[in-house]
């Protein structure tokens, strides 16, 4: 994962030098980590507090309240951390400044996507994949958990647009451009009971022969699939 942090930093410059940025990573660690990265970028920079929003003497107050040591470090750059190892004390004073845009930059575990209403205008999703603790590897995001992320940048309420980055290994890309640009066909689920289905018909006395069950099945989606897509059926 370090190596896809120099990417988004350009990502950060260009279309959102000044509005909030949220930036999705696969774990508690990689909140840490990335922030330090930007730390690091800053420290080059000839204003190394450029994201953050608000008077050094009142941050500083804020910070004196926080217990986390690594988000002390991170909240005087303006970069915020919000994960599920954080006291909620700690968290809420995250959110609290990043919804009031005193810092800029957030950076979240992916389960933050289905919590609190975070507006953003960039948001930058840090990789596809998580370890999965029970398979012990790493598996993709759902794509609905990859849909819910982008969601977050350009909220209606709290700006006019918004701007989504994935970040993602080259074997992927081809997938997710398609996935982002092309939408998915709508399968149908009715294989799996279909059984069910027809003898309820039967028993209804809607089906009582071969030529009754075959007509029925060509009136339902399942047939139209299976028609254009008879692979995702087989399979």
């Amino acid at each position: 994962m370090s190596e896809i942090n120099p990417l988004f930093i350009p990502a950060i410059r260009s279309h959102s030098p000044a509005k909030p940025v949220l930036i999705f990573v696969s774990s508690r660690r990689q909140t840490r980590l990335t922030a330090l990265d930007l730390i690091a970028y800053l420290a080059t920079e000839d204003n190394p507090k450029q994201w953050l929003h608000q008077d050094e003497r009142e941050i500083e107050h804020i910070i004196a309240t926080v217990r986390d040591s690594n988000l002390k470090l991170t909240l005087a750059f303006g970069i915020g951390m919000h994960h599920a190892g954080l006291h909620e004390r700690d968290r809420k004073t995250v959110e609290e400044l990043f919804v009031n845009s005193k810092i800029q930059v957030l950076i979240a575990t992916s389960t933050l996507a289905w919590g609190v209403n975070f507006p953003a205008h960039l948001v930058v999703v840090k990789g596809t994949e998580y370890f999965d603790g029970k398979t012990r590897r790493y598996v993709d995001y759902p794509i609905t958990d990859v849909l819910q992320m982008m969601g977050r940048a350009g909220r209606p309420q709290f700006d006019d647009q918004g701007k989504a980055v994935i970040l993602v290994h080259d074997i992927k890309k081809d997938f997710y451009k398609k996935f982002l640009y092309e939408p998915f066909p709508v399968e149908s689920s009715l294989l799996s009971v279909l059984s069910d289905h027809l003898n309820a018909e039967v028993a209804a006395g809607t089906i009582s022969s071969k030529q009754d069950a075959m007509d029925y099945i060509t009136w339902t989606y399942f047939f139209r699939r299976l028609v254009m897509n008879p692979s995702w059926i087989c399979c």
